[in-house]
């Protein structure tokens, strides 16, 4: 009501929107945000090995399984539900035309054999004895697949169903593949020995290392020309995916100080009225952001929300506020205080329907019915007390329960359904009343009441304090005003700069992202980035749902392949110096080579210390230096006693000489084997697939849908 009441008193928001409308079609290009590729382009979102995926196939499969996984999948995003599904399809159908190449095949009875041993399927399908009961499942399954076209109800169980069959289909698939896979590798015992005593051989060595960073910058000189040469000399460094990068300025819809006093004043107004109000409830649900509870706590339980220092020791009728919540204000009031018990002692009978919580599969009855039972022998037990536990065997379905009598015994709050506890602890003993929860409905009695703590009903009017009319026209006009003087600008950074907006960078941007660093979840700005029609240079004006506008620049458009040498050239000038350096790192040791016969001599003449180290093949990592993987090969590699040459590191150069390597300690090779077989065969899910899915003809058009 409160919300509804506070868009009437803005309707001024009505003429922003216009005006953005009409900004627009002046504008132009400003506000092409890749807009809805959905309309006159192909049905197709994709294809895998000649097969076309479409929109319908996707969002139906998309659909089935948020169905099947309402809480799993609650608060995934249709772009990542979809990348589920869509790499669902193409492991279904990679694998299904290997399998059929291979002449293997997953029966429709293995798929059934699977569900049926399935522990869910086995533990929600058991018999009085505990035993899974295929009568009972099969009797299910016909009900639901015969009535799915006769109530919304049936008809989202059966699509969970499918979703389910669907699922335990290609897991079996993948299984059949894998295992297949898995059989197939072995790891001889005479290999892992050999590799072994390589890469555990012991090989000790005397070195003396010069660091690059030794040589000042002062003594190297690097142009342009030698950072272009590093450039075309390690392509393989500069290999890049299809990538975007931007620059944006966020105009965030935040309310000004002036929102703020207002809200504040507003809610002052409201207290004073409240104090003459007979209906408390139906003024929160009036005024406040937020509904009226009607709930009673004790002060423990309002611990944690500010609210327990507020009212200890206050009088029913109590005010306070406006206080500042920082994202909204709120005044609060005590409602009512009354005492209610520790503790509850009660008996019950519970009505379930079909599709309640954890309700036994056998129920079909509807809610109308379940609670025209519950009425009916609510209504005969109001005036027979005493048969409440021979209705409870006959008819509860609460098997614990109704095995003693349908007592619960004691219970504190917290422990039930809250609409069954505040039956229980707001009525007196003795009452007995019929209560509906997502278990079906309750006929409950009140047997007994322990203890006794006082709790409180607080009544909370919120008002969150949101950007007025005026804000969003202030905001809009200093984003849309920047949005169409960056289009001439000379330099749109020096613009934002002189306006004092923050201009922020997001590089690497894939066709899929949905977050932009600084952003958040704004998948508006990456299709628009993605435009097929999109220049590196456009500028583009988006609204950012709902939270306020983006000046986007697209920088650069980088296609898959090497990045283009203006975009690592500072990566290049270092690479360069880097270069430089080992070249008078290498005339230095050439000299000290030439005038030595021991690696002391080297050390010497090169002013370094001689380090001693035990290489191994299977280390890369040299103590104090860091990972130099081709330094400790060549090491290894070295005849005994013999001074290298020069040995070119990632952080320096070597020059060392080995005594004889000593051999590795012999271990329990058979052992070491089945350990390696192991370990190579649970990679088998991940990597067999992955080579599957590059060789695989794959077109991913899904960035059109989302």
């Amino acid at each position: 009501m409160a919300t509804i009441e506070r868009i009437r008193q803005r309707s001024g928001l009505l003429i922003v929107i216009v005006f953005v409308a009409l900004m627009a079609f002046v504008l132009g290009d400003l506000f092409r945000s890749g807009g809805s590729k959905l309309f006159g382009d192909p049905n197709v979102v994709g294809s895998v090995n000649g097969r076309d995926i479409s929109r319908q196939e996707l969002s139906q499969k998309m659909e089935e399984l948020r169905a099947g996984n309402p809480e799993q999948y609650a608060n995934t995003s249709s772009v990542q539900l979809a990348n589920f599904v869509w790499n669902s399809i193409l492991s279904d159908e990679i694998l299904s035309a290997e399998l059929e190449a291979a002449g293997m095949t997953v029966s429709p009875e293995e798929i059934a054999l699977d569900i049926m041993n399935n522990p869910n399927v086995r533990q929600n399908f058991a018999n009085e004895q505990g035993q899974f009961d295929r009568n009972l499942f099969n009797s299910y399954l016909s009900q639901v697949r015969a009535n799915r076209d006769q109530n919304d109800q049936m008809a989202e169980m059966w699509t969970q169903w499918l979703a389910f069959e669907n699922a335990v289909s290609n897991q079996a698939q993948n299984f059949k593949f894998n295992n297949a896979l898995e059989k197939a590798l072995f790891m001889p015992k005479g290999l892992v020995e050999a590799q072994v005593r390589r890469s555990d051989a012991q090989h000790p060595a005397q070195y003396v290392y010069v660091p690059y960073i030794d040589i000042n910058e002062d003594d190297i000189e690097v142009s342009e020309a030698d950072a272009k040469k590093y450039y075309k000399n390690n392509q393989d460094l500069f290999k890049q995916k299809a990538v975007r990068n931007i620059e944006f300025v966020n105009f965030q819809l935040v309310p000004s100080d002036a929102d703020r006093d207002a809200v504040k004043a507003e809610l002052a107004g409201l207290a004073l009225e409240w104090f003459n109000v007979e209906d408390d409830s139906v003024f929160v649900n009036l005024h406040s952001d937020d509904r009226f509870v009607s709930e009673y706590f004790t002060e423990v339980e309002l611990v944690g929300t500010g609210l327990d220092t507020l009212i200890a020791g206050q009088s029913v009728g109590y005010q306070k506020g406006p206080i500042d919540l920082g994202s909204a204000y709120s005044i609060l009031k005590l409602v009512d205080k009354k005492m209610i018990a520790d503790s509850v002692e009660a008996r019950h009978i519970l009505i379930p329907f079909a599709g309640a919580t954890r309700v036994d599969p056998s129920v079909t009855r509807s809610p109308m019915e379940a609670k025209a039972l519950a009425d009916s022998l609510f209504d005969y037990l109001s005036g027979n007390r005493a048969a409440f536990e021979d209705i409870s065997n006959e008819f509860s379905s609460d098997v614990v329960a109704k095995g003693k009598g349908g007592s619960l015994g004691y219970f504190k709050r917290g422990m039930m359904a809250k609409p069954f506890e505040n039956f229980c602890f707001f009525n007196e003993e003795g009452k007995l009343g019929v209560v509906p929860t997502q278990f079906g409905f309750h006929i409950i009695e009140i047997t007994d009441q322990k203890g006794g703590t006082e709790a409180y009903k607080v009544g909370q009017i919120t008002r969150n304090i949101l950007p007025s009319d005026e804000t969003i026209q202030a905001i809009y006009g200093a984003a849309s005003s920047y949005a169409a003087d960056a289009q001439t600008a000379e330099d749109y950074r020096a613009l934002a700069s002189e306006r004092n907006h923050f201009l922020r960078p997001a590089k690497n941007l894939g066709r899929f992202e949905e977050n932009v660093p600084g952003l958040g979840q704004s998948r508006r700005v990456v299709r628009w980035a993605w435009d097929e029609e999109r220049e590196a240079g456009n500028i583009g004006l988006l609204e950012n749902d709902g939270k306020g506008y983006v000046v986007v620049i697209l920088t650069d458009i980088l296609e898959e392949g090497t990045t283009p040498f203006e975009l690592v050239a500072d990566q290049c000038m270092e690479g360069a110096k880097k270069e430089a350096k080992k070249a008078l790192v290498a005339d230095q040791i050439e000299a000290a080579l030439a005038s030595s016969s021991s690696i002391q001599d080297v050390a010497a003449a090169l002013g370094k210390e001689v380090r001693s180290l035990n290489f191994r093949i299977g280390s890369a990592n040299i103590a104090g230096i860091g990972n130099e993987a081709e330094v400790v090969g060549t090491i290894c590699g070295l005849e005994a006693g013999e001074i290298s040459e020069a040995i070119y590191g990632d952080n320096g150069a070597f020059v060392a000489v080995t005594s004889p390597a000593e051999p590795a300690p012999a271990i329990d090779y058979t052992n070491q084997a089945q350990n390696l077989e192991r370990s190579l065969r649970s990679l088998v899910n991940v990597q067999a697939f992955k080579a599957l899915q590059d060789k695989a003809d794959v077109e991913d058009q899904r960035y059109l849908m989302f």
